[in-house]
């Protein structure tokens, strides 16, 4: 039986006919009469497609509606096969319902978004005879997303590989997208079923078949990248008709909204700036900004927006460098944005990316699209090392501080020989005022590289990698030496950044409360925004963060102490351009102070309370108990000690020791009583 769309102004049926129909329509919640699929007896209004893709709703479900009109009297109803991987699931039963010779029906289901294709077969039903009208293969449910920007985004729509639950919508127009689109093609499809034709690249295809594995569900992908591309091309809109055929923004719109995705859409990729690099646009920010705010417009669900920022390329201008490094800050701007690294990538040509580089950028940005939407939780480095600030260590100015994000583990790469006629050492591309040749050398510590200078400086910026690496010059394409973690993200090319000067070492103390609890304090340290503290118990190897104070705050109560263990404390002040130039530490003996017999009264009393310096305080227990009873200061260290043998009551002389407060412990066994006493 042959199926086909046409347009109701085509029917051919008898103008009373016509009319009924055209009144039908207008009270279905059908829109778009030019979308009916007439196989007769019946124009369906709304029926699935092959490889048609479902949104998925919060319960990971999608609906299937099936819906029309039947144009002949006397039938009863249409029956419809739901099959699951071509096992029958159910049956559903849609009564036809006459009114002025025109029958209508109406049905739905639902289906799971999982690795399944559900089939739909539909029958007309009179009495006890069936006949088969259409059969829908290969349905399914699951996520939608949006590829776009220049070449880099489509890889030149030449990637053949496929994947049965990787689904596209629509076509690739002439000319590498830039054609006008045809507003007939509206066909779902496998990716890259035909790799130009329904092609969404082999980074696209590589995200999809990445998150199919992540999420367990099908999704869908919309490539709308065209060539020659700048970010004012992206952000035109056309107010009075968003969908505009002639656009590359309304191809996109008229895709995701025929094939039922605008309101559905996740997440749009966006991989573009290398036309403004080579002075083929300009005001990539502004340009940017306003694609994000058409976006938010018309994608009504639109969680997110991931950005790649370009690699460094051939053209002889800062302009690529000042656009990197904005889309490197773009997640400070935008709070629903990510942005990914890209120097580094394979089969870098200088300005295009093989394929195997490409499948590597696919991978990389799933893992960001996976944590952020299918709870990946292995994260750890999957985000590309950005810089936070740099600041000098010294007065001197021959150390200078470059602070990543926190938690990098930052790997320094050894020397790196492109072509086996020049090495490049990674100390030369960090530029100071834009020279560079000031490096001695460099290591690094955790998310920190420590850079030791030639000679004092006094740059007030520097930059991360060249403004642009030129076509003869003795290392283009530039293929590295460049700074990555432990999984191989590498760092965000960066362009003058601040650097500024190291805070004063803050001095902090710490002495115990009565209850048991440590009081930090610290003075102001002038410049400081924010404080970080962090403590280490004895046994620990490693310091812990346990507070982050403001710049107002100069106290901190910790009761969240191992009682009995010596802890350690530090403090640093930072500010947004730079940190002290180290930590202040303190040290305390922690003590136990909860130590109460099952009948809850108190071991023993001290009086007198306070006590005058080598005046003799009485201790008095309420049984006799054999133990030790200390004498602590308020940093927990022994002042005295002796023992108690089996009595009720014995003294404990205070000498010429400071004034302030003390702590009586007694230990008896496994227990331990403390009480507080004040030393004038």
């Amino acid at each position: 039986m042959k199926l086909y769309t046409i347009p109701f102004k085509n029917f051919s049926l008898p103008g009373l006919f016509k009319l009924r129909l055209l009144l039908f329509l207008g009270l279905t919640t059908f829109h778009n009469i030019a979308d009916a699929q007439r196989i007769a007896p019946v124009v369906f209004t709304r029926l699935p497609q092959d490889l048609q893709l479902y949104p998925r709703n919060a319960e990971k479900e999608a609906t299937v509606p099936i819906s029309g009109i039947v144009e002949t009297a006397g039938y009863d109803y249409l029956s419809v096969q739901v099959l699951r991987n071509n096992a029958v699931q159910k049956y559903l039963r849609a009564e036809v319902k006459y009114n002025n010779g025109v029958g209508t029906f109406s049905t739905e289901t639902a289906i799971k978004a999982e690795l399944a294709n559900y089939n739909f077969k539909i029958y007309l039903c009179k009495g006890q005879d069936s006949t088969l009208i259409t059969e829908r293969k290969n349905v399914v449910a699951g996520d939608v997303y949006v590829v776009s920007g220049q070449s880099n985004s489509t890889g030149f729509f030449t990637e053949k590989d496929t994947s049965q639950f990787c689904r596209t919508f629509g076509k690739i127009t002439p000319d590498l997208n830039t054609g006008a689109y045809d507003p007939a093609d509206t066909l779902w499809a496998f990716s890259n079923q035909h790799s130009y034709n329904n092609g969404v690249g082999t980074m696209g295809l590589e995200i999809q078949k990445q998150l199919v594995q992540q999420s367990g569900m099908p999704n869908c992908l919309i490539n709308a990248g065209f060539h020659w591309s700048s970010a004012a091309a992206h952000a035109q809109r056309t107010e009075s008709n968003p969908a505009d055929l002639h656009n590359g923004y309304g191809r996109m719109l008229y895709r995701l909204q025929k094939g039922g995705l605008a309101s559905s859409v996740k997440a749009y990729i966006f991989r573009q700036g290398e036309s403004e690099a080579y002075h083929e646009g300009g005001n990539w920010s502004g340009n940017f900004d306003l694609l994000r705010k058409n976006l938010k417009k018309d994608l009504a669900n639109l969680a997110k927006i991931y950005v790649f920022q370009i690699d460094v390329i051939y053209y002889p201008s800062p302009v690529g460098a000042e656009v990197r490094d904005y889309q490197r800050r773009l997640p400070d701007i935008y709070p629903d944005l990510r942005s990914l690294a890209t120097v580094g990538t394979k089969e870098f040509d200088g300005l295009h990316y093989g394929r195997e580089g490409n499948k590597q950028s696919g991978l990389e940005l799933s893992r960001l699209i996976a944590r952020d939407f299918y709870g990946l939780k292995d994260t750890v480095d999957i985000n590309s090392p950005n810089i936070q600030k740099i600041y000098y260590k010294t007065a001197e100015k021959k150390q200078v501080i470059l602070v990543f994000d926190e938690g990098q583990q930052l790997v320094y790469p050894e020397p790196f020989k492109p072509n086996g006629q020049v090495t490049l050492d990674m100390k030369d591309f960090f530029y100071f005022n834009g020279e560079s040749g000031s490096v001695a050398s460099a290591r690094v510590e955790g998310n920190r590289i420590i850079l030791d200078l030639k000679a004092p400086q006094q740059a007030t910026t520097m930059d991360l990698m060249p403004m642009y690496t030129p076509e003869d010059g003795p290392y283009y394409p530039l293929n590295g030496p460049f700074i990555k973690n432990s999984l191989g993200m590498r760092a965000f090319t960066f362009f003058k950044v601040p650097i500024g000067e190291s805070l004063n070492v803050p001095e902090l103390s710490a002495e115990l409360e009565s209850s048991g609890a440590v009081k930090l304090t610290w003075k102001k340290v002038p410049g400081v925004s924010e404080y970080g503290l962090e403590r280490k118990l004895e046994g620990e190897t490693e310091y812990k963060s346990i507070a982050k104070p403001d710049s107002a705050t100069y106290v901190f109560i910790d009761k969240n102490i191992v009682q009995g263990k010596k802890a350690y404390y530090r403090l640093k002040g930072e500010s947004s351009l730079a940190e002290t130039a180290d930590y202040g530490y303190a040290e305390i003996e922690t003590a136990i102070v909860t130590g109460i017999e099952k009948n809850g009264d108190e071991i023993f009393t001290v009086f007198p309370n306070p006590v005058q310096k080598g005046q003799p305080m009485t201790v008095r227990l309420n049984k006799p108990v054999k133990g030790t009873l200390l004498l602590l200061n308020s940093n927990g260290q022994t002042v005295k000690s002796q023992n108690v043998l089996q009595t009720t009551e014995t003294t404990l002389r205070v000498q010429e020791n400071p004034a302030g407060y003390y702590f009586i412990q007694l230990k008896a066994g496994e227990q331990i009583w403390s009480k507080k006493v004040l030393v004038q």
